[in-house]
């Protein structure tokens, strides 16, 4: 019994160490191709019919913005602000002003927030949009870790 105790913690540890490794903060370069092939497919992935799907495209401009801080995605912010005021879903809604959140600098998504909070007829949405614009200017930093993933190609 005892030794299939050790050797059941030997494989945990064995399976579970190189996951640990393979988690980091550090997030490889993008190319200026890869930039445009990203800002492609989120720009043609925010205007999918499935709610699901655009729901995705959201979270990934999220982590996309938190993994790489230095980059340009501010061609997100329209579509997102179209999705805040215009979306039938009030959980797609709070993901839109959530990802707006993660544009700090930006102006006209900070006023979208804004103006939903003030103006939206479903007070779950106008409380988050307001939580957000009270902690504006007070963030904290999130980390963001990636495994890196190397295709055989």
């Amino acid at each position: 019994m005892k030794t299939l105790s050790y050797a059941l913690m030997l494989m945990i540890t064995m399976t579970a160490f190189p996951v640990l490794l393979s988690a980091e903060t550090a997030h490889p370069p993008l190319s200026r191709e890869r930039q445009d092939f990203i800002k492609t497919n989120l720009l043609a992935g925010l205007e999918h019919s499935s709610t699901e799907v655009r729901a995705q495209y959201v979270q990934l401009i999220i982590e996309l913005k938190r993994a790489y801080p230095q980059y340009d995605f501010d061609y997100a912010i329209i579509p997102l602000m179209s999705t805040l005021k215009n979306e039938e879903n009030c959980g797609m809604r709070i993901l839109a002003a959530l990802a707006l959140y993660e544009f700090p600098h930006s102006r006209k998504g900070r006023f979208a927030i804004e103006q939903t909070a003030r103006h939206c007829d479903s007070q779950r949405l106008a409380r988050h949009c307001t939580t957000l614009l009270r902690k504006w200017n007070d963030r904290e930093e999130h980390p963001a870790y990636t495994a890196q993933v190397v295709f055989p190609f």
